[in-house]
């Protein structure tokens, strides 16, 4: 599971950012290491989740679809630690 939200967390990132380049320096790692991630990403999904040019990129229907319900439990990952925190401190 940890594998998967990691995952989630560098391709949403990636939409976010809108660069494989832009992605990787917000993450403190490499382009390739985006790539190779989000490609085993494609993998394990069975699906391509984006197109990619020597320039850009553009994500298929599947990476629209993948990329709002990632957003979504990952925001649902830090209410729920946020959650925890702050009964923690009571």
């Amino acid at each position: 599971m940890g594998r998967s939200l990691e995952s989630m967390a560098v391709f949403v990132r990636l939409v976010e950012s809108r660069s494989f380049t832009e992605a990787a320096r917000r993450l403190g790692t490499t382009t390739s290491s985006v790539s190779k991630c989000v490609s085993r990403l494609e993998e394990r999904l069975g699906v391509c989740l984006v197109t990619r040019t020597t320039r850009t990129f553009a994500l298929t229907e599947a990476g629209r679809v993948f990329q709002r319900h990632a957003a979504r439990i990952l925001r649902e990952v830090d209410e729920a630690e946020h959650a925890v925190a702050r009964a923690a401190e009571r």
